[in-house]
């Protein structure tokens, strides 16, 4: 009975290591995430020090609004193809419904960021994170490339 207590906090001990392990590999990789957009947007967008100082706050809270949006319509786990016809359309409905709310924080935030950048910058923001997305999958998918 001993051992297999002591085997059990000895295994629950090396999971919790390798939880914490992950975390900090995915807390490192967001960094490297935010790092190349930082410098993306920046070079793309050729913001100045005090442009910078503004925008990245605004930019930030904006996409966490935007993410805690999605978030909150998700299917959380459940398959398309299971849900019942109801379930289907009252999931077609709060997408609907989602992408009303985008558009309103959108405008919201453009808004915003009109206020701390000049309109051109402004107007080039979606294409160029449009182009940040791509430039991003490619760097994920050269990095695997290159590690297999």
């Amino acid at each position: 009975m001993k051992k297999l207590f002591l085997g059990t906090i000895v295994l629950l001990m090396f999971n919790m290591t390798a939880n914490a392990q992950r975390g900090s590999m995915r807390a490192e990789r967001q960094e490297q995430i935010d790092a190349f957009k930082i410098a993306f947007f920046t070079e793309k967008l050729q913001l100045t020090p005090e442009e910078s100082k503004a925008f990245w706050p605004l930019f930030n809270q904006f996409e966490e609004r935007q993410d805690a949006l999605q978030e909150k319509y998700e299917l959380r786990g459940k398959k398309l193809e299971l849900l019942s016809d109801d379930e289907v359309k009252g999931h077609i409905m709060s997408q609907l419904e989602m992408e009303d709310e985008l558009v309103k924080l959108r405008k919201d935030y453009t808004m915003q960021f009109m206020e701390v950048l000049p309109i051109r910058k402004v107007a080039m923001l979606q294409r160029i994170n449009r182009e940040f997305k791509k430039a991003l999958l490619e760097e994920i998918r050269k990095r695997r490339r290159e590690r297999d």
